[in-house]
């Protein structure tokens, strides 16, 4: 059977690069006859890859949500829908999958392509993730040398000459209201600046700028011509706003 599934991938492999090259020395258009067969060819090669055993190998995953008669908000990453995505798992690379992320479990599930079941994906084995367009790494605290650096997925907000990284939170909390369970979801994101070989905490408009104190007066400058306050609900989009600024500086 794994000998089977190689061989099918080898063979699309192979037509998809002939195809590819083909393409190229003829120079035809996207809407040729030859680049609708190179489409399909790639359809069909990530249809085959998808269900690739290496992929569908985790245990099911229960929404214990569910259980609660009152939800106030919900344990995944922007929506309690499954959404488009993409992974680096078991060393392939997947697109095209239906994905959440539980943040309370720091999960990922996958949708089955044919089947009602969702899976927990092994957190050991997920090197990289994109969800809704969202990119997502997985950091090991013993690489990274750094004590506020725990083992988990980080959002990757920039990636530059500095990266910008966001560990998402949700603190899930219980109570009784009138003899009912009720559940709640609370964010509390944290916010990671990698500088050179070090990690550093972001909170606050402060921080940032005693981080960026190296174009300390360009950086003034751009806060207060871009009118950045630094609020609670502009925090995060204001400090990416201004890491992409100062990492361009950095790039000069």
């Amino acid at each position: 059977m794994k000998l089977s599934t190689t061989v099918t991938i080898t063979f699309f492999t192979l037509l998809i690069s002939a195809l590819s090259a083909t393409h190229q020395v003829l120079g035809q258009t996207t809407d040729t006859p030859l680049a609708a067969s190179l489409l399909a060819a790639q359809q069909q090669y990530t249809r085959t890859f998808a269900v690739h055993p290496q992929l569908y190998n985790g245990p099911e995953y229960i929404d214990y949500a569910k259980r609660y008669k009152v939800q106030n908000g919900h344990q995944f990453f922007l929506s309690p829908d499954k959404q488009e995505g993409n992974i680096y798992y078991n060393d392939h690379a997947f697109t095209g999958l239906q994905l959440q992320y539980d943040i309370v479990l720091e999960q990922l599930m996958l949708q089955h392509s044919s089947s009602p079941l969702t899976f927990r994906l092994i957190n050991e084995n997920v090197r990289n993730f994109t969800i809704d367009g969202h990119r997502f790494v997985r950091l090991m605290a013993d690489s990274t040398k750094s004590p506020l650096i725990q083992t988990g997925y980080y959002e990757v907000l920039v990636d530059s000459t500095v990266q910008l990284l966001a560990k998402r939170v949700k603190q899930m909390s219980e109570k009784i209201e009138q003899g009912v369970i009720e559940v709640e979801f609370l964010p509390a994101d944290k916010l990671f600046i990698r500088k050179a070989d070090g990690y550093y905490a972001i909170s606050k408009k402060r921080s940032v700028t005693q981080l960026f104190a190296d174009h300390g007066k360009e950086v003034q400058k751009y806060i207060q011509d871009h009118k950045l306050r630094f609020k609670k609900a502009s925090r995060e989009a204001d400090i990416v706003q201004l890491t992409r600024y100062y990492a361009g500086l950095r790039a000069r």
